[in-house]
């Protein structure tokens, strides 16, 4: 019956069969001779695929991304090596030269190739919705994110301690405001080995004045955080984490400090997912969603395995904790942003044509970058957090507004724009607001404060829906590294963007919001009048 079974059995199970057979005796003769070594090398492997992972995971994505790129230099360079091997000598040094030649050509004109096709499928695949008519912010933010970072380092820091990047959030009470995580500072690598996160600050956005007191502090203790080091670190956590799938396609973001359903603080990481083997593209990939340190928790098992609970991006609309908040990684927004330079078809940024091109414009040195992280109501849905992109022409010296591109912060399956090129509506971009707001004030002392994060202000005035540029007027912080602050009552200036009038709000309103449509509508009412 044996006999017949193993009859029954193809070529290729004998031929595997044979082969494993072979490899595990010739391996345990080899363990048996050199026993030491064995175990060195069993170590070596060990250390490298569970400890060391995160350190060349970035090197794994990058071959994983261009994997068909190199494996058709691979075989085009086999082809020139096969056709000139046995060439008489000259033939052999040109078939050289011509290898040479083929991959700097390749190494300088395929990444532009890859990227053009890459932003190309990555816009014909979104889901992109155009609306009618701009839909209204809320929850405005006052101090600009940058003078933040800059206050709580200066006022609500000792010498020993950093603060991450701040990021705008939904709290558990509904309101909105900056988070920002507190650990040793990165200048004493002993305490980033030995201390955890251990507060997470929490500003009210609608505040002009950052207010740090324990009213706006949480004890928290996060046993891995941007500043760790080793398996302490966020990123190598997270990667830890990951399975060999993910391990390919996936890469950690900045993490995120809000709070979950229980009103817990949690660090949550942004994943990008890099699909497509021709041509490679960043989409979002979920989120990483790391607890503080619980009993449950061992450092071997974080050692090992890192930490973290995995939530993938279709999953997101389940969580109430994470569903409107901004968790997009800012490198897919980006990304998003620019394939819109497709909008008039494949040719649009082609070099010498740029029929309809557009770019992400780059504002003055020392602001905020877009996206504008804004609250908005889109489509009579409930209101969430956007990354905005005020879209411009693609020559520099033109900076009206072309497409205005909400993309949702909780990385749901639409995009939705609007085309100002075909609205019948010509506005200004945010990057023409400075000189604007200069000019408004010749004698203001421009060369220690700037307007900073021009962000999209949006209300429903006089029957329509208005759009208007809200700027932050920032002073230099005066501590030698370049950063700006926005004051302890900040300037606020609002600029309609068809006319380019500047509205200054009253330094008495700048602290209620609520009355700034007030100052606007009073300086606005004469070019309104004049309106068809």
């Amino acid at each position: 019956m044996q006999q017949e079974q193993d009859d029954d059995k193809g070529q290729l199970y004998w031929l595997v069969y044979h082969v494993r057979k072979g490899v595990v005796r010739r391996l345990g003769a080899w363990v048996k001779r050199r026993p030491v070594l064995a175990i060195t090398v069993f170590l070596v492997l060990l250390y490298a695929l569970f400890i060391l992972r995160s350190v060349y995971q970035p090197l794994a994505l990058e071959v994983r991304k261009y994997f068909f790129w190199i494996l058709m230099a691979v075989l085009v360079v086999w082809v020139v090596r096969k056709v000139f091997r046995r060439s008489l000598l000259w033939k052999k040094v040109m078939g050289a030269l011509v290898s040479l030649l083929l991959m700097i050509a390749v190494a300088w004109f395929l990444p532009r190739v890859v990227q053009y096709g890459s932003q190309y499928v990555y816009y014909s695949e979104l889901n992109k919705v155009q609306v009618d008519q701009l839909p209204v912010t809320g929850h405005e933010r006052i101090q600009p994110i940058s003078s933040i970072h800059t206050l709580t380092e200066q006022e609500a820091l000792s010498e020993t301690e950093d603060a991450t990047q701040p990021r705008f959030i939904r709290t558990m009470d509904g309101s909105y405001a900056y988070t920002t995580a507190i650990g040793p500072s990165q200048a004493y690598k002993v305490q980033q080995f030995t201390k955890d996160m251990y507060e997470v600050i929490h500003i009210p956005g609608e505040l002009p004045s950052p207010n740090f007191s324990a009213a706006f502090r949480s004890v928290v203790d996060f046993e891995v955080g941007e500043f760790l080091l080793f398996s302490k670190n966020t990123h190598t956590a997270v990667v830890k984490r990951f399975d060999p799938w993910q391990f390919l396609t996936l890469e950690p973001a900045d993490p995120i400090y809000l709070q979950n359903e229980g009103g817990e603080w949690v660090q949550v990481v942004p994943l990008i997912r890099w699909v497509g083997l021709v041509f490679p593209r960043p989409v979002f990939g979920g989120v990483m969603v790391i607890e503080q340190y619980g009993p449950d928790d061992r450092y071997v098992k974080r050692l090992f395995l890192g930490k973290g609970t995995f939530i993938p991006a279709e999953r997101i609309a389940e969580q109430s904790f994470l569903r409107g908040q901004d968790v997009m990684p800012r490198e897919v927004t980006r990304y998003i942003a620019e394939s819109f330079r497709f909008r008039r078809g494949f040719m649009a940024p082609m070099p010498g044509y740029h029929e309809g091109d557009i770019r992400v414009p780059q504002l003055p040195e020392g602001q905020d970058p877009q996206p504008f992280v804004v609250y908005s109501e889109m489509n009579g849905t409930p209101g969430k957090l956007y990354n905005y992109f005020g879209l411009e022409p693609f020559e520099e010296a033109k900076k009206g507004l072309s497409v205005s591109l909400f993309i949702p912060g909780d990385g749901m399956n639409e995009v939705f724009f609007i085309d100002h090129t075909t609205s019948g509506e010509a506005f200004l971009g945010s990057s023409a607001v400075s000189a604007k707001i200069i000019e408004s004030r010749k004698e203001y002392d421009w060369s220690h404060s700037y307007p900073a994060e021009t962000r999209p202000y949006i209300r429903q005035v006089a029957g329509r829906d208005r759009l208007f540029w809200l700027s932050t007027i920032v002073t230099r912080a005066g501590d030698g590294r370049g950063r700006f602050i926005g004051g302890s009552v900040p300037e606020i200036t609002i600029t309609d963007a068809i006319h380019g009038k500047v509205t200054w709000v009253p330094p008495t309103a700048v602290g209620k919001p609520d009355q700034w449509m007030d100052a606007v509508t009073l300086e606005m009412q004469p070019f309104w009048n004049h309106e068809r």
